[in-house]
């Protein structure tokens, strides 16, 4: 999906020469995280499932090229963290004592999308690819740490835009983006043993509603 994500963009901006209208704009939107992950600890290999809900309101500045029969190609930034969830755990790791606290936030969230009108009434179909980094953070109990990962997402959703005589706009839309399963290696920690070649592995899905208002101007 990385390659795709790439030529996509290029191919973007080659197409946006042909087209006739810029807009710029900024939205926020009421967004509902859901993120489920299973974390596979070391040398006992027991399975720990969880998921986390977290509701926020996620900020967003965009920029379009539209052509004269209303399709559009357009990139949105998002220049604030979006928290995924975060908590503190039971003492329920057989190999440590203390209990486990762990988050995670998306950072970076980047969406290149197309925008299909549906008639003269407003409505518009949306589509893209959306591209984040999640950053781990974590104290836990086992002396385990997890890195960073990117991961890539798909994005669908339904809108609606009015527009005004002086060229600006306003937009409601709701979307769904599904993004892809990312697997995070703990850190090798070694032990008494000598047991250093294991380590906790945790594969973690995230998926988001979001409802979301937007403003912007046409040039």
């Amino acid at each position: 999906m990385k390659k795709l994500l790439g030529y996509l963009a290029a191919s973007m901006f080659v197409a946006a020469s042909a087209y006739s209208e810029v807009r710029i704009g900024a939205s926020l939107a009421y967004t509902m995280f859901t993120s489920e992950g299973t974390e596979t600890t070391k040398s006992s290999a027991e399975k720990n499932n969880g998921s986390v809900d977290e509701n926020i309101l996620v900020p967003a500045l965009f920029i379009e090229k539209a052509a004269s029969n209303g399709f559009a190609l357009g990139i949105d930034y998002t220049p604030a963290d979006q928290e995924l969830g975060s908590g503190t755990g039971s003492d329920d790791d057989a190999e440590t004592a203390g209990a486990n606290k762990a988050s995670a936030e998306l950072t970076g969230h980047m969406t290149i999308y197309g925008l299909l009108p549906m008639g003269s009434s407003g409505a518009y179909l949306k589509g893209g690819l959306a591209r984040a980094s999640i950053d781990t953070t974590e104290s836990l109990a086992t002396g385990t740490t997890y890195g960073n990962a990117d991961v890539d997402g798909l994005i669908v959703g339904l809108g609606f835009e009015r527009d005004t005589d002086n060229g600006s706009f306003l937009r409601m839309e709701g979307t769904y983006t599904d993004y892809e399963d990312v697997k995070f290696n703990g850190s090798f920690n070694g032990n008494a043993a000598g047991d250093s070649a294991v380590r906790n592995v945790i594969d973690a899905d995230v998926d988001a509603f979001a409802f979301r208002i937007a403003i912007g101007k046409a040039f």
